[in-house]
């Protein structure tokens, strides 16, 4: 891996660069979204997905209503831009998503885009009695902590969220950094030009617990058509029934299961 980062966690220039990819990315979706929705449908229970930093709601549009034509009860999170972590912010999320579960008197599955996932995962940690699976793309779920950034990426966070690094939600690591007690599959692409896949994945597995690697960059991750069937596939599971995703046959050239690395 060493021939890919400037340092540990720190894509290339060229990787980064390869994030373009989202173009066609896109494209594929489109060519193929009748494929797409002959996918099994769902059990009408609620999903809410979290979006990734400097997006809102409109960055998850297209998985939304892919899982909504699936049918899912598919819901953004309702927030605004995720402009950091936030424990207000946290908290209006955790609101809403305890909202749906009364609402529709079921427990309800939570997706979150890179930092949208340490929303997912924290929500998990508090609430397991209302969250049915946690699945994350291309979360930072291991990455270092805000001591170690610097520089303009810094200055950018703290103007978008002043007090930012005295934010209670800083000191929740344990929450989402923890292997989720409910089932959860945490979804990386080795070739992410934003975040190491490395961090995005859960260094102790379970029985209910996976990490799935699929193919793509990371700003792409709401418009894969690997990553959307996958999504679909986990959340048709019944509640009771969890199974690890099946990567054998021609899903082998797809998809593979990550072990722990070194």
């Amino acid at each position: 891996m060493a021939q890919n980062k400037n340092k540990a966690g720190q894509p290339t220039p060229l990787r980064t660069a390869r994030e373009l990819r989202v173009i066609f990315e896109m494209l594929a979706m489109v060519s193929f979204r009748s494929t797409l929705d002959k996918i099994k449908c769902g059990d009408g229970h609620p999903v809410v997905v979290a979006p990734s930093f400097m997006t809102g709601d409109g960055g998850t549009a297209a998985l939304r209503g892919f899982l909504r034509r699936r049918g899912f009860a598919a819901y953004g999170w309702e927030q605004g831009l995720n402009s950091g972590m936030s424990e207000q912010k946290y908290l209006a999320y955790e609101r809403h998503v305890k909202e749906l579960a009364a609402r529709h008197c079921r427990k309800v599955s939570v997706i979150g885009w890179s930092l949208g996932g340490i929303y997912a995962r924290t929500l998990a940690y508090k609430n397991p009695d209302i969250v049915r699976q946690v699945i994350t793309l291309g979360s930072p779920i291991h990455i270092p902590g805000m001591d170690g950034v610097t520089g303009p990426v810094l200055k950018l966070y703290e103007m978008m969220n002043p007090g930012a690094l005295t934010d209670p939600m800083l000191e929740w690591q344990n929450c989402w950094q923890a292997t989720p007690t409910v089932p959860s599959t945490a979804m990386y692409s080795e070739g992410d030009g934003i975040v190491d896949w490395q961090f995005c994945i859960d260094k102790e597995l379970n029985n209910n617990t996976e990490n799935l690697r699929v193919p793509g960059s990371h700003v792409g991750l709401t418009h894969n058509v690997a990553v959307m069937y996958a999504v679909a596939e986990r959340l048709a599971q019944r509640e009771d029934r969890w199974q690890p995703f099946d990567v054998s046959g021609l899903r082998s050239r797809v998809y593979a299961h990550s072990a722990v690395p070194a």
